[in-house]
């Protein structure tokens, strides 16, 4: 079997990468096969694409690659420079960011702080600003899991390869006709939208923090999209994020015990979220000072936010046999957020003039504050 290591010899043996190594590389984290490389010339971060559109994943990085280094003033989200982008092997190689920590680290550690989340909001409004020209377009994905053309079924060839879990979200999702029907219209809004060149799968595990320094990285989704999926994939961070807190000490207070009433269950995903929103309503203000949007693109945003917590729910899905009772209240909270946009903004603090005349935590399932 080839391994990454036999990879990085045939690179090393074309491009500058100095002397491969004699020992074990480091595994990283990450959907696909990430490591860390060190030679005698440099420290390399080294991807390995899994899946069969490793030559377009490779593409957009690069195309990104170029955008960054076209644009240096531009103010544009940081990203580690590309140094080789192999579509043969499936390998991507690029400057390893020493002493730098996952967004998703920083989250969960609680050390992620509005700063960190002004600085993405500003540089990616700046993203989104800028005037580029025949970038792809996101016609394959152009919306979060799960995609339009399953919400009605799931072709049998596909079946067997999901996990039980994912049986379980999706039939979640599919016998929600209301719920269906929301996200269909989301998606043909959002296709109408007019687009800008977007990440198109912001997460804080595509980010990187050393001090004041900040990187976005995973670019295999960037193209010509509509904002709102960055915009609301960020704030959903957030949500589910309060949602999975809500069992545990994160953020203040004791361990839920087990067998709270649902009136109980909703009140601390109340605190949860409460707790998290200065860091979305950091990046949220920083993005309205840096760029204007309209209504329609605040209520896309949130509605995304929403959908963002149904993409979570099916990427846990897969690793489970069953789908966990904390995966099913993220699935009711996104469901809540893509039909009542103006509750996501309401929760998180994030934008006043969208709850005019709404009863935003009612429809969130969250009660009115006292």
């Amino acid at each position: 079997m080839i391994t990454i290591a036999d990879d990085f010899r045939t690179l090393a043996s074309r491009y500058r990468l100095g002397t491969p190594p004699s020992g074990p590389e480091e595994r990283l984290v990450g959907r696909n096969a990430n490591y860390r490389i060190d030679t005698d010339s440099g420290r390399w971060f080294v991807k390995k694409f899994r899946f069969s559109d490793a030559a377009d994943s490779l593409a957009r990085c690069l195309a990104y690659d170029e955008v960054l280094a076209a644009h240096p003033d531009a103010g544009l989200p940081r990203s580690p420079r590309c140094v080789v982008a192999d579509s043969d092997l499936g390998v991507l190689v690029q400057e390893y960011v020493d002493g730098a920590e996952s967004g998703t680290t920083l989250m969960v550690e609680e050390r992620f702080t509005p700063a960190v989340a002004a600085t993405l909001g500003r540089t990616v409004a700046q993203l989104h600003s800028l005037d580029l020209r025949d970038l792809p377009a996101r016609e394959d994905r152009p919306t979060p899991a799960p995609a339009v053309g399953l919400l009605g079924g799931i072709p049998l060839r596909h079946v067997r390869h999901l996990t039980g879990g994912e049986l379980a979200a999706y039939g979640l999702i599919q016998s929600d006709a209301v719920l269906c029907d929301a996200l269909r219209a989301l998606a043909a809004d959002s296709a109408a939208a007019a687009t800008t060149p977007i990440h198109g799968d912001l997460r804080a595990d595509q980010v990187l923090v050393r001090a004041d320094d900040v990187w976005v990285v995973d670019w295999e989704e960037f193209g010509a999209g509509d904002p709102a999926r960055d915009t609301g994939s960020f704030l959903g961070e957030w949500l589910y994020r309060a949602v999975l807190d809500i069992p545990t000490a994160r953020g203040g207070g004791d361990v839920m015990a087990r067998g709270g009433s649902a009136g109980a269950v909703l009140r601390r995903g109340h605190e949860k979220a409460r707790a998290l929103a200065p860091i979305p309503r950091a990046f949220w203000q920083a993005y309205r000072t840096a760029r204007d949007v309209d209504d329609d693109f605040v209520r896309r945003t949130g509605a995304f936010a929403g959908w963002h917590l149904l993409d979570r729910l099916l990427a846990g899905a897969a690793t489970n046999a069953v789908l966990p009772a904390i995966h099913r209240a993220a699935a009711g909270v996104g469901r809540s957020g893509v039909l009542n946009p103006a509750g996501v903004h309401a929760l998180l603090g994030t934008d006043v003039h969208a709850l005019l005349g709404t009863d935003v935590h009612a429809h969130l399932g969250t009660e009115q504050p006292s």
